[in-house]
Protein backbone atom coordinates (compact mmCIF):
# COMPACT_ATOMS: atom_id res chain seq x y z
CA UNK A 1 0.00 0.00 0.00
CA UNK A 2 1.70 3.33 -0.95
CA UNK A 3 0.63 6.48 0.49
CA UNK A 4 1.69 10.29 0.95
CA UNK A 5 3.63 12.01 3.72
CA UNK A 6 4.21 15.87 4.37
CA UNK A 7 6.93 16.81 6.39
CA UNK A 8 7.58 20.39 7.91
CA UNK A 9 10.84 21.77 9.14
CA UNK A 10 14.12 23.44 8.72
CA UNK A 11 17.12 21.47 7.23
CA UNK A 12 20.56 23.08 7.53
CA UNK A 13 24.16 22.41 6.70
CA UNK A 14 26.28 19.98 9.12
CA UNK A 15 29.14 20.05 9.50
CA UNK A 16 31.35 17.62 11.56
CA UNK A 17 35.23 16.93 11.75
CA UNK A 18 35.95 13.78 10.10
CA UNK A 19 39.60 13.31 11.47
CA UNK A 20 41.80 11.92 8.80
CA UNK A 21 39.16 13.52 5.94
CA UNK A 22 39.04 17.05 7.61
CA UNK A 23 35.84 18.88 7.85
CA UNK A 24 32.82 17.23 6.24
CA UNK A 25 29.49 18.68 5.20
CA UNK A 26 26.36 17.51 5.06
CA UNK A 27 22.83 18.63 5.10
CA UNK A 28 20.22 17.78 7.92
CA UNK A 29 17.75 18.90 10.11
CA UNK A 30 14.96 16.87 12.35
CA UNK A 31 12.26 16.76 10.33
CA UNK A 32 14.29 16.34 6.64
CA UNK A 33 16.08 13.52 8.64
CA UNK A 34 12.43 11.76 9.16
CA UNK A 35 11.19 12.32 5.76
CA UNK A 36 14.34 11.00 4.09
CA UNK A 37 14.15 7.58 6.62
CA UNK A 38 10.34 7.68 5.34
CA UNK A 39 11.40 7.89 1.84
CA UNK A 40 13.80 5.04 2.10
CA UNK A 41 11.59 2.50 4.44
CA UNK A 42 8.61 2.67 1.61
CA UNK A 43 10.26 4.12 -1.69
CA UNK A 44 6.65 3.83 -3.21
CA UNK A 45 5.37 6.63 -0.78
CA UNK A 46 5.12 10.04 -1.77
CA UNK A 47 7.54 12.26 0.55
CA UNK A 48 7.63 16.03 0.66
CA UNK A 49 9.44 18.40 2.68
CA UNK A 50 8.36 21.89 3.09
CA UNK A 51 10.67 24.44 3.98
CA UNK A 52 12.07 27.14 2.80
CA UNK A 53 15.91 28.18 1.42
CA UNK A 54 17.93 30.80 0.01
CA UNK A 55 18.77 32.26 -3.56
CA UNK A 56 22.32 31.44 -2.90
CA UNK A 57 24.66 28.32 -4.00
CA UNK A 58 24.82 26.31 -0.25
CA UNK A 59 20.70 26.49 -1.19
CA UNK A 60 21.21 25.31 -4.52
CA UNK A 61 23.11 22.19 -3.05
CA UNK A 62 20.88 22.02 -0.49
CA UNK A 63 18.08 21.66 -2.87
CA UNK A 64 19.86 18.86 -5.02
CA UNK A 65 20.75 16.63 -2.07
CA UNK A 66 16.94 16.84 -0.96
CA UNK A 67 16.15 15.98 -4.96
CA UNK A 68 18.97 12.99 -4.72
CA UNK A 69 16.41 11.45 -1.94
CA UNK A 70 13.67 11.72 -4.30
CA UNK A 71 12.09 13.63 -1.90
CA UNK A 72 9.19 15.85 -3.44
CA UNK A 73 10.82 19.35 -3.29
CA UNK A 74 7.49 21.10 -5.52
CA UNK A 75 6.45 23.24 -2.47
CA UNK A 76 9.85 24.78 -1.34
CA UNK A 77 9.96 28.57 -1.15
CA UNK A 78 12.75 30.54 -1.39
CA UNK A 79 13.79 33.69 0.35
CA UNK A 80 15.71 36.49 -1.47
CA UNK A 81 17.19 38.30 1.34
CA UNK A 82 17.50 34.92 3.64
CA UNK A 83 20.40 32.50 3.72
CA UNK A 84 20.13 28.51 5.45
CA UNK A 85 21.14 28.01 8.80
CA UNK A 86 24.64 25.76 10.00
CA UNK A 87 25.26 24.00 12.62
CA UNK A 88 28.31 21.79 13.95
CA UNK A 89 28.66 18.60 15.86
CA UNK A 90 31.11 16.97 17.98
CA UNK A 91 30.89 13.67 19.61
CA UNK A 92 31.91 12.39 23.01
CA UNK A 93 33.27 9.03 23.16
CA UNK A 94 30.10 7.74 24.19
CA UNK A 95 28.37 8.99 21.11
CA UNK A 96 26.44 11.65 22.90
CA UNK A 97 26.51 14.80 20.91
CA UNK A 98 27.08 18.83 21.46
CA UNK A 99 25.59 21.40 18.69
CA UNK A 100 26.62 24.38 17.58
CA UNK A 101 24.50 26.50 15.65
CA UNK A 102 24.28 29.36 13.41
CA UNK A 103 20.64 29.61 12.91
CA UNK A 104 18.83 33.04 13.71
CA UNK A 105 17.00 34.28 10.57
CA UNK A 106 17.43 31.89 8.40
CA UNK A 107 15.20 30.97 5.28
CA UNK A 108 13.13 28.50 7.76
CA UNK A 109 12.41 30.67 9.53
CA UNK A 110 10.72 32.85 6.94
CA UNK A 111 8.88 28.91 5.39
CA UNK A 112 5.16 30.44 6.61
CA UNK A 113 5.01 33.60 5.55
CA UNK A 114 6.58 32.34 2.35
CA UNK A 115 4.09 29.70 2.27
CA UNK A 116 1.22 32.57 2.50
CA UNK A 117 2.74 35.28 0.13
CA UNK A 118 3.04 32.50 -2.64
CA UNK A 119 -0.24 31.08 -2.11
CA UNK A 120 1.23 27.68 -1.79
CA UNK A 121 -1.05 26.52 1.21
CA UNK A 122 -3.82 26.52 -0.79
CA UNK A 123 -2.35 24.45 -3.18
CA UNK A 124 -0.78 21.65 -1.07
CA UNK A 125 -3.65 19.33 -1.28
CA UNK A 126 -4.23 16.01 0.08
CA UNK A 127 -1.57 13.93 1.98
CA UNK A 128 -2.18 10.88 4.27
CA UNK A 129 0.13 12.56 7.19
CA UNK A 130 1.80 15.64 7.84
CA UNK A 131 4.91 15.45 10.55
CA UNK A 132 6.05 18.87 12.40
CA UNK A 133 8.27 18.73 15.49
CA UNK A 134 8.99 20.94 18.47
CA UNK A 135 12.21 22.21 16.21
CA UNK A 136 9.80 23.38 13.05
CA UNK A 137 8.04 25.56 15.78
CA UNK A 138 10.13 26.82 17.85
CA UNK A 139 12.20 28.36 15.02
CA UNK A 140 9.34 30.38 14.37
CA UNK A 141 7.99 33.50 15.64
CA UNK A 142 5.02 33.25 17.61
CA UNK A 143 2.35 34.72 14.47
CA UNK A 144 4.22 32.30 12.19
CA UNK A 145 3.86 29.68 14.56
CA UNK A 146 0.29 30.13 14.62
CA UNK A 147 0.24 29.83 11.00
CA UNK A 148 1.63 26.77 11.41
CA UNK A 149 -0.98 25.45 13.69
CA UNK A 150 -3.48 26.41 11.89
CA UNK A 151 -1.98 24.95 8.42
CA UNK A 152 -1.71 21.21 10.43
CA UNK A 153 -5.67 21.56 11.65
CA UNK A 154 -6.95 22.51 8.28
CA UNK A 155 -5.00 19.37 6.54
CA UNK A 156 -6.61 17.56 9.50
CA UNK A 157 -9.90 18.85 8.56
CA UNK A 158 -9.27 17.28 5.43
CA UNK A 159 -8.82 14.19 6.63
CA UNK A 160 -4.76 14.32 7.05
CA UNK A 161 -3.61 12.60 9.79
CA UNK A 162 -1.59 14.91 12.11
CA UNK A 163 2.09 13.77 13.83
CA UNK A 164 3.71 15.25 15.98
CA UNK A 165 7.06 15.16 17.96
CA UNK A 166 7.92 17.67 20.71
CA UNK A 167 11.75 16.82 20.18
CA UNK A 168 12.47 19.52 22.65
CA UNK A 169 15.74 21.81 22.88
CA UNK A 170 15.73 24.33 25.50
CA UNK A 171 17.78 26.92 23.84
CA UNK A 172 15.20 27.22 20.95
CA UNK A 173 12.54 28.92 23.30
CA UNK A 174 12.12 31.61 25.61
CA UNK A 175 11.47 29.27 28.52
CA UNK A 176 10.11 26.52 29.54
CA UNK A 177 7.12 28.14 29.69
CA UNK A 178 6.85 29.42 26.37
CA UNK A 179 7.93 25.98 25.36
CA UNK A 180 5.18 24.19 27.15
CA UNK A 181 2.16 26.36 26.16
CA UNK A 182 2.93 25.75 22.24
CA UNK A 183 3.75 21.97 22.46
CA UNK A 184 0.17 21.48 24.34
CA UNK A 185 -1.69 23.55 21.40
CA UNK A 186 0.51 21.02 19.41
CA UNK A 187 -0.92 17.84 20.83
CA UNK A 188 -3.87 19.33 20.67
CA UNK A 189 -3.96 19.40 16.85
CA UNK A 190 -2.52 16.09 16.72
CA UNK A 191 -3.80 12.02 15.82
CA UNK A 192 0.09 10.58 16.59
CA UNK A 193 2.13 11.38 18.99
CA UNK A 194 5.88 10.63 19.35
CA UNK A 195 7.39 11.80 22.10
CA UNK A 196 10.07 11.25 25.14
CA UNK A 197 9.48 10.74 28.41
CA UNK A 198 12.91 12.23 29.34
CA UNK A 199 11.38 15.51 27.74
CA UNK A 200 8.52 15.36 29.64
CA UNK A 201 10.35 15.04 32.99
CA UNK A 202 11.97 18.29 31.84
CA UNK A 203 8.93 19.80 30.75
CA UNK A 204 5.86 18.85 32.41
CA UNK A 205 7.23 16.90 35.89
CA UNK A 206 6.01 13.75 33.77
CA UNK A 207 7.87 10.60 35.83
CA UNK A 208 6.52 7.71 34.10
CA UNK A 209 5.21 6.66 31.09
CA UNK A 210 1.48 6.05 32.25
CA UNK A 211 1.88 10.15 33.18
CA UNK A 212 2.87 11.22 29.59
CA UNK A 213 -0.24 8.73 28.46
CA UNK A 214 -2.54 10.06 30.84
CA UNK A 215 -1.75 13.25 29.58
CA UNK A 216 -2.07 12.74 26.31
CA UNK A 217 -5.32 11.44 25.89
CA UNK A 218 -6.55 14.73 28.05
CA UNK A 219 -5.48 16.33 25.51
CA UNK A 220 -7.32 14.18 22.79
CA UNK A 221 -4.60 12.53 21.53
CA UNK A 222 -5.14 8.89 19.67
CA UNK A 223 -2.21 7.41 18.74
CA UNK A 224 0.72 7.46 21.28
CA UNK A 225 4.01 6.36 20.91
CA UNK A 226 6.73 7.17 24.07
CA UNK A 227 9.68 6.70 23.88
CA UNK A 228 11.15 5.80 27.46
CA UNK A 229 15.06 5.43 27.08
CA UNK A 230 16.16 2.03 28.78
CA UNK A 231 12.62 0.71 29.28
CA UNK A 232 11.91 0.48 25.53
CA UNK A 233 9.04 1.77 23.39
CA UNK A 234 5.64 1.93 24.77
CA UNK A 235 2.79 2.50 22.29
CA UNK A 236 -1.33 3.00 23.41
CA UNK A 237 -4.43 3.49 22.20
CA UNK A 238 -7.65 4.91 23.60
CA UNK A 239 -5.15 4.88 27.05
CA UNK A 240 -4.46 1.70 26.67
CA UNK A 241 -1.15 -0.34 26.30
CA UNK A 242 -1.14 -2.04 22.96
CA UNK A 243 2.68 -2.59 22.61
CA UNK A 244 5.98 -2.22 24.31
CA UNK A 245 8.94 -3.07 22.69
CA UNK A 246 12.27 -3.84 25.28
CA UNK A 247 15.48 -1.99 24.71
CA UNK A 248 18.06 -3.57 22.87
CA UNK A 249 21.32 -1.72 22.91
CA UNK A 250 22.95 -1.33 19.76
CA UNK A 251 26.41 -2.83 19.44
CA UNK A 252 28.26 -0.19 19.41
CA UNK A 253 26.80 3.46 19.98
CA UNK A 254 28.90 5.89 17.58
CA UNK A 255 26.76 8.84 16.87
CA UNK A 256 23.10 9.49 18.41
CA UNK A 257 22.10 12.35 16.02
CA UNK A 258 18.55 11.04 13.97
CA UNK A 259 17.82 8.24 16.17
CA UNK A 260 14.60 9.61 16.75
CA UNK A 261 14.08 11.28 13.35
CA UNK A 262 14.90 7.89 12.11
CA UNK A 263 12.18 6.09 14.31
CA UNK A 264 9.62 8.84 13.36
CA UNK A 265 10.56 8.82 9.75
CA UNK A 266 9.83 4.69 9.52
CA UNK A 267 7.04 4.46 11.70
CA UNK A 268 4.79 6.88 9.78
CA UNK A 269 6.14 5.47 6.50
CA UNK A 270 5.24 1.97 8.02
CA UNK A 271 1.70 3.18 9.09
CA UNK A 272 1.01 4.95 6.43
CA UNK A 273 1.62 1.74 4.58
CA UNK A 274 -1.05 0.17 6.78
CA UNK A 275 1.34 -1.75 9.02
CA UNK A 276 0.04 -2.79 12.67
CA UNK A 277 1.47 -0.43 15.46
CA UNK A 278 3.61 -3.47 16.87
CA UNK A 279 5.13 -3.73 13.43
CA UNK A 280 5.56 0.26 12.50
CA UNK A 281 7.19 0.09 16.42
CA UNK A 282 9.49 -2.97 15.53
CA UNK A 283 10.75 -1.34 11.90
CA UNK A 284 11.57 1.86 13.50
CA UNK A 285 13.29 0.81 16.53
CA UNK A 286 15.71 -1.50 14.24
CA UNK A 287 16.40 1.48 12.15
CA UNK A 288 16.99 3.96 14.59
CA UNK A 289 19.48 0.63 16.60
CA UNK A 290 21.41 0.71 13.26
CA UNK A 291 21.52 4.70 12.86
CA UNK A 292 23.44 5.15 16.17
CA UNK A 293 25.91 3.17 15.01
CA UNK A 294 27.16 5.44 12.07
CA UNK A 295 28.40 9.15 11.56
CA UNK A 296 25.77 11.98 10.86
CA UNK A 297 22.13 12.22 10.78
CA UNK A 298 22.11 10.37 7.71
CA UNK A 299 23.65 7.25 7.08
CA UNK A 300 24.58 6.04 3.30
CA UNK A 301 22.12 4.21 1.99
CA UNK A 302 24.01 1.97 0.12
CA UNK A 303 24.78 0.14 3.29
CA UNK A 304 23.33 -3.54 2.69
CA UNK A 305 21.23 -2.74 6.02
CA UNK A 306 18.91 -1.30 4.19
CA UNK A 307 17.51 -3.66 1.75
CA UNK A 308 18.21 -7.00 4.05
CA UNK A 309 16.19 -5.21 6.59
CA UNK A 310 13.12 -3.77 4.86
CA UNK A 311 12.78 -7.34 3.63
CA UNK A 312 12.55 -8.82 7.06
CA UNK A 313 10.46 -6.84 7.69
CA UNK A 314 7.97 -6.90 4.63
CA UNK A 315 8.02 -10.65 4.28
CA UNK A 316 6.18 -10.59 8.00
CA UNK A 317 4.25 -7.59 7.34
Amino acid sequence: MTGSLLFVGECMMEIRNAEKEGIKHSFAGDSYNSAVYAKRWFKDHRVAFYSSLGDDPISEMMLASWQSENIDCSLVCKSDHRLPGIYAISIDELGERKFSYWRKDSAATEMMKLLDQNGRSAALGHFDCVYFSGISLAILSDDCKERLLTLVAKLRSGGTAVAFDPNYRESLWADESHARSWIKRAYRCCDIALSGLEEHEQLFAHHSVDDVNRFLNALGVKEIVIKGGGSGVYAFAEEDLIYHKPFCAAPRQVDTTAAGDSFAGTYLAARVAGWEVSDAVDSATEVAREVVQHCGAIVDEKLTFWERTRDIFRLGA
